[in-house]
């Protein structure tokens, strides 16, 4: 049985998103509930998966992010 590959280049009708954006969504993935963003490379694919509907803010702080029912439904269905 061959193993599936994600492309990031399926994952967004605008364009990919990037690896970068796909290692912030597996540690916000890993972290449970929600991921403190600490590093300026998070902040910079944050905006990517914000626009593609993957994560959404938690509360009002721009630190905190969660993964959205969207992506979990798209990452169940391996799309």
């Amino acid at each position: 049985m061959e193993r599936a590959t994600l492309s990031p280049e399926c994952w967004t009708a605008s364009g990919p998103v990037g690896p970068r954006c796909i290692a912030l969504l597996r540690r916000v993935r890993a972290s449970g509930d929600a991921c403190t963003l600490v590093r300026n490379v998070d902040r910079d694919a944050v905006v990517k998966a914000l626009a593609a509907g993957f994560v959404a803010w938690v509360g009002r702080s721009r630190d905190d992010v969660r993964l959205t029912a969207e992506y979990l439904d798209r990452l169940a269905r391996v799309e």
